[in-house]
C-alpha cells in the first residue's frame, strides 16, 4: 500500500513538473485588430502576448499570424511589452512561420519602457528552420529616460539562429526624451 501511495505522489509530481513548460505545437494562432491598453498615473503595465510559450517554451510546426495588434501603456514608469511568436527560458522556435503586420507597441511617460518581440527566443533561445516576417512593426517609448527595444527574428542568451529567414519591412523603433535609448535587433543571435 505504501508503494502505491509513493508511486502516485511521484507520478503527480512529474506531471506537475512537465506542465510547467509552455508549448505550442502543430497549431495555428491568428489575431486581427487586437488592442491592449493600460493607463494610469504611475506604473501602468500593458502586456500583450500572442502565440507565446514560456519556461522552456516551445513553438513547433506552428503558424502565428497577427494583423493590427496595438499595445499601449501611459503613465510614469509605464511598461508596454508586446510579444508575438515569442519563447523564453531555454525557448525554441522550430519549423514555424511567424508573421506580424501593422503591429504597434507604445509606452509614454517618465521612465517608460517599450519592448516588442516578434519571432524571438530569449534566455538560451533558438530559432531553427523557421520564417519570421514583420511588416510595419512599430515600437515607441517617450519621456525622460525612455527605453525602446525591438527584436525581430533572433535569439539571446547564447542564442542560435539556424536555417531561418528573417524579413523586416518598414520596422520602426524609437525613443524620445532626455537620456532616451533605442535598440533594434533584427536577425540577431547573441
Amino acid at each position: 500500500m505504501k508503494f502505491a501511495k509513493v508511486a502516485l505522489l511521484v507520478a503527480v509530481g512529474l506531471t506537475t513538473v512537465g506542465a510547467m513548460a509552455g508549448e505550442i505545437t502543430d497549431s495555428n494562432v491568428y489575431a486581427t485588430g487586437v488592442v491592449n491598453t493600460a493607463l494610469g498615473v504611475g506604473n501602468a503595465k500593458a502586456f500583450q502576448n500572442i502565440g507565446v510559450a514560456e519556461q522552456n517554451g516551445k513553438i513547433q510546426r506552428t503558424t502565428v499570424i497577427v494583423n493590427g495588434a496595438n499595445n499601449l501603456a501611459v503613465g510614469v514608469l509605464s511598461t508596454a511589452r508586446q510579444n508575438v511568436g515569442h519563447v523564453k527560458d531555454n525557448g525554441r522556435i522550430s519549423d514555424s512561420i511567424i508573421i506580424g503586420t501593422a503591429i504597434t507597441n507604445t509606452a509614454g511617460g517618465l521612465y517608460s519602457t517599450a519592448e516588442q518581440s516578434i519571432g524571438f527566443a530569449r534566455n538560451n533561445g533558438r530559432v531553427e528552420n523557421s520564417f519570421v516576417q514583420a511588416t510595419y512593426a512599430s515600437n515607441n517609448a517617450g519621456g525622460v529616460d525612455a527605453t525602446a527595444r525591438q527584436e525581430i527574428g533572433g535569439a539571446t542568451g547564447y542564442g542560435l539562429l539556424r536555417n531561418a529567414t528573417v524579413n523586416a519591412l518598414g520596422a520602426v523603433n524609437s525613443a524620445g526624451g532626455i537620456m532616451a535609448t533605442a535598440e533594434q535587433r533584427i536577425g540577431v543571435a547573441r
